[in-house]
């Protein structure tokens, strides 16, 4: 594969990772940030030289500007979701407090 193809994978990835977040898919996100993971760390290698590809730095860019703003949308998506998670969390201890102090009675 060469370094372009990842990055354009790492892309496709990135764009199905905020697809997730849009509907709240929130266990195949987080596998699919894994697998992105893997494939961003394989860059290393496949891209150990980039000064030595500038046709394929314009390229790179425009898919790291995408990248980057998708995360950013997932970022903002996943802070929501976990306000939410801990709104739960908090009614669910709230409601186990009420429960344990008006069982003791």
């Amino acid at each position: 594969m060469s370094a372009l193809h990842a990055y354009e994978a790492a892309l496709e990835l990135t764009e199905r990772m905020l697809v997730c977040a849009r509907a709240a898919q929130w266990d195949q996100l987080v596998e699919l940030e894994k697998e992105r993971g893997v494939l961003i760390e394989s860059l290393g290698q496949l891209d150990a030289d980039p000064a030595r590809d500038p046709e394929g730095r314009e390229g790179k860019r425009r898919i790291l500007e995408r990248m980057i703003a998708c995360d950013e949308e997932i970022a903002t998506l996943t802070q929501d979701w976990m306000a939410e998670l801990r709104q739960i969390l908090n009614s669910v201890d709230t409601s186990s407090k009420l429960q344990r102090t008006y069982s003791a009675r």
